[in-house]
């Protein structure tokens, strides 16, 4: 075990050698490629685990592997690896989660008899290889070239059935809404470098070490272009979170992700639970230190995260298709992340970040085995009754369900707990904006509740609704056992930060994940982020008493919306309810007009100003220029037209031009006698 962490740049390299695979020799191989893929995503996982175990001994790993440009005014360019207890974390999670996808697609793709097998799996290889890559860069760049690369191969997988008219369209707005995203986060990573001569994650010399040093006025060659330290940091920490916005479906850019649901199950579970919609909040996670001098920053990191849980839970309660409702269930819990993040708890978003991939690929995963058994039919009123012809996929999805909607003991409600926990104290602490997204977010857990449970009640419960419900297809083993292991998963996870019941029965060193992740913090960046936060805890008649009314009214309104769901839809013949909510639900349904409003935006408002702005540079910019070189090109002409190439014409010119200076000459020598 010792030198295990001189293997690990083969947890990245694996799944990319799985893609080389599947894209040249996947034709020639039985399944496309697929058990190539999977034995590459289980050697992740293992050396994953081993470097976890490394790493809980104390051990961390920075290294160099390439210098691919120096000496750039005192900057380099480095690829190099950053494995810290963050990291070796989330390399278990995509790990996990990606080697589950692998082996559920030998079900989900190949039982339809499906074409293309090598491309879907060699982009499912890169695709997990460019996440895992992304979680261990040691630096922002190199972040940032795989953050890319991960919404290149979202853009192929949600895109792979071309053929239909739906998938490549999802897959254009995907890559074209998130790359707006990414425009911003380009500029804040020049903008590191051109602060800090650094974009280096970890050490003494690290753009987060640098910017609390920075404001506290010890720092030494840190570039503010004459700002205020805090405002500058500002400015760049909120372009950097563009990109994170785009890619973890934040509002307004989350318009994407319910359309990403054209593409095929399994990619959905991969791209809302390990990779694509993750990679933005944990970019936020692993810069968290320069984040923490921006009280700002947090403050709207945090109302984004609040506003957006409740906006996309409200969508959530009317549609119809079970993995529309996973869709915007994400963008809901993604918001919790970012409430988390900018509330100060950063080990409470990160824990929810964990549970969150866990219970949200379990319930993709268990949309697909019942997509597998309606035929492909996604429309939950055409379910009802699976509840015993598919027993392993409805006991698994219920406990992803639990997770999901925060009920007691299922890893949801502690994460979820904890994050609204960290919320409230922090606005008792005197910041106003966090109390208002702490009450967004409170008010999105009875969403939440609620359209978990009519889903549930939906899909598997009361009697058939179509002829396909009542003679659903039947899963093999591989749908079954990736149900199974997350299954507990969600269940259980849980356990490893139980703070309500340390904060309440005064029980220590149950908080595992805090002092896993906090002492991580420390030896890395040489900084305590407690020491910065912008918040002082405030606390309702004591802490114990703070956090037993916080979980007793999240946990009451999670439940309440359950048992609204139950009366409503635990029917043998359910009614569609909600169309008493009339122009309401016409709003809800039709995602409150975003998609219309951003076409009305792009046509309407931006294209005429860039009309008026390609006149302008047509006319005067362009003309200006034009019109200088045309003078130029005039007088070229004219000149040229002495340039005959007869040696005669030449010798003429120089005798006449010859005279000419002696006549003016001998005029000049005149006028001076």
């Amino acid at each position: 075990m010792a030198g295990i962490f001189d293997f690990a740049p083969a947890i990245v390299l694996f799944p990319f050698f799985s893609f080389v695979i599947a894209l040249f020799a996947g034709r020639y191989m039985p399944k496309g490629g697929a058990l190539a893929g999977i034995a590459a995503t289980g050697g992740s996982l293992l050396l994953s685990i081993g470097v976890t175990l490394q790493v809980a001994g104390g051990g961390t790993y920075n290294q160099t592997i390439y210098t691919w440009a120096e000496g750039l005014e005192a900057v380099d360019l480095t690829f190099g690896l950053l494995i810290d207890p963050l990291a070796a974390m989330m390399l278990v999670i995509v790990s996990l989660v990606a080697f589950l996808v692998h082996v559920f697609s030998l079900g989900y793709m190949n039982d339809e008899g499906e074409t293309g097998l090598p491309r879907y799996y060699a982009a499912l290889g890169l695709f997990t290889a460019s996440m895992l890559g992304f979680v261990v860069s040691d630096n922002l760049l190199m972040a940032f070239m795989f953050f890319e690369l991960v919404g290149l191969c979202s853009y192929l997988l949600i895109g792979f059935w071309f053929r239909e008219a739906g998938p490549p369209s999802a897959a254009k707005k995907a890559f074209l809404v998130t790359r707006f995203g990414d425009y911003f986060f380009l500029v804040g990573v020049v903008a590191v470098f051109a602060t800090f001569g650094t974009a280096a994650f970890a050490g003494e010399g690290s753009f987060p070490v640098l910017a609390e040093e920075a404001v506290a006025g010890a720092a030494e060659g840190v570039n503010t272009f004459g700002f205020a330290p805090q405002t500058w940091f500002t400015v760049v920490g909120l372009l950097v979170l563009g990109g994170v916005v785009g890619k973890s479906a934040q509002f307004p850019l989350h318009t994407w992700l319910p359309d990403a649901m054209e593409g095929p199950t399994p990619v959905s579970a991969l791209i809302h639970a390990a990779t694509m919609v993750a990679a933005g909040v944990y970019l936020v996670a692993r810069m968290y230190g320069f984040y923490a001098v921006s009280p700002t920053a947090l403050a709207i990191i945090a109302l984004v995260g609040g506003f957006t849980a409740l906006f996309a839970a409200t969508m959530g309660v009317v549609k119809r298709e079970i993995k529309q409702v996973l869709a915007y269930s994400t963008i809901s819990q993604y918001g919790y992340i970012m409430l988390g993040l900018g509330a100060g708890g950063y080990v409470a978003a990160t824990f929810h970040l964990m549970t969150h991939a866990f219970f949200k690929a379990l319930l993709f995963l268990g949309a697909g085995s019942v997509i597998i058994a309606m035929h492909h039919n996604e429309n939950m009123w055409d379910m009802g009754g699976l509840k015993e012809k598919m027993p392993v996929t409805y006991y698994a999805f219920l406990s992803g369900s639990l997770a999901l909607a925060g009920i007691f003991p299922f890893s949801g409600f502690w994460s979820k707990d904890e994050v609204l926990y960290e919320t409230l104290i922090h606005g008792l602490g005197g910041s106003p904006l966090l109390l208002a997204a702490y009450a967004m977010g409170l008010l999105a857990v009875f969403f939440t509740g609620f359209y978990t449970f009519r889903m549930v009640f939906l899909t598997f419960h009361g009697e058939p609704r179509s002829d396909i419900a009542r003679d659903p297809h039947g899963v093999r083993w591989n749908v079954k056992g990736p149900l199974a292991v997350l299954g507990v998963l969600a269940a259980v996870t849980g356990v490893v930060n139980m703070v309500p019941v340390e904060k309440l029965l005064g029980i220590g060193g149950i908080d595992f994940l805090h002092q896993w992740l906090d002492g991580g913090f420390e030896s890395l960046t040489a900084h305590h982020y407690g020491d910065v936060l912008p918040y002082s805890s405030a606390y309702i008649g004591g802490e114990a008493a703070t956090v037993a009314i916080g979980a007793a009214v999240s946990l009451a309104l999670a439940l309440g919306g359950a048992a609204l769901a139950h009366v409503l839809y635990n029917v043998p013949e359910p009614e569609e309810h909600t169309d008493r909510l009339g122009s309401i639900k016409t709003v809800l349904y039709n995602n409150y007009y975003q998609d219309e409003y951003q076409v009305w935006l792009a046509e309407d408002v931006v294209r005429p100003i860039a009309r008026v702005a390609d006149k302008f540079d047509q006319g005067v910019v362009d003309g200006v220029v034009n019109g200088v070189s045309s003078v130029s090109l005039m007088s070229g002409s004219r000149i040229r037209r002495v340039q005959t190439g007869v040696v005669s014409n030449y010798a003429v010119l120089l005798t006449l031009g010859l005279t000419a200076l002696l006549v003016v000459f001998g005029l000049m020598g005149g006028w001076f006698a």
